[in-house]
């Protein structure tokens, strides 16, 4: 049988300041992790399927020691009821990422794409006119009115194909943008 931890009170976990990580009681595997840099963060570590994961529940300011060890509890009662906590994040994460990207089309996730990261990277005017350049004029035709999520290799090739045997170095960047835009 596992050694039982000593549950500490919330004022005796504030005071915890040596990194590693702190086993804190109350709920079975919850601990407090203190890194190098003094970040805290609360981890529950328990076995799923025969594999030990260490799952983060939060970070020690956001997230008080009672609602840790009732996360704590929550989790475990999933593990037992044969519901992999990891695997349900990640399900999760990827409809909620799908959910976004439903009705988005090329030509909008361009634009998305272009104002919030490209604008402030590309520093030079002429490169941000040859981005909106060469996609408006080669992808645009194909795929500028096509939803993300139904683009397929077929259709990046259409908007390759055309140009790659003539204007191979643009081809190989309109390719490159719209991996990135993709991305």
């Amino acid at each position: 049988m596992p050694k039982r931890s000593v549950v500490l009170k919330a004022i005796e976990v504030k005071r915890l300041s040596a990194k590693g990580r702190h086993s804190v009681g109350g709920a079975e595997g919850l601990s407090l992790n203190i890194t190098d840099t003094g970040a805290r963060s609360w981890i529950l570590r328990v076995m799923v399927n025969g594999k030990r994961r260490h799952i983060g529940l939060g970070a020690f300011d956001y997230v008080t020691l009672a609602e840790a060890r009732e996360l704590a509890r929550e989790m475990r009662k999933k593990i037992a009821a044969g519901i992999d906590p990891v695997e349900e994040r990640k399900v999760a994460k990827l409809a909620a990422r799908a959910e976004r990207r439903q009705g988005l089309v090329f030509a909008d996730a361009f634009e998305k794409y272009f104002t919030e990261k490209l604008e402030s990277e590309l520093r030079n005017p002429k490169h941000r006119a040859q981005w909106r350049s060469t996609l408006t004029t080669y992808a645009y035709p194909f795929i500028g009115d096509k939803p993300v999520e139904q683009i397929t290799v077929e259709d990046v090739l259409a908007v390759l194909t055309p140009i790659w045997t003539t204007k191979t170095e643009t081809a190989s960047r309109v390719r490159q943008r719209i991996e990135r835009v993709f991305d």
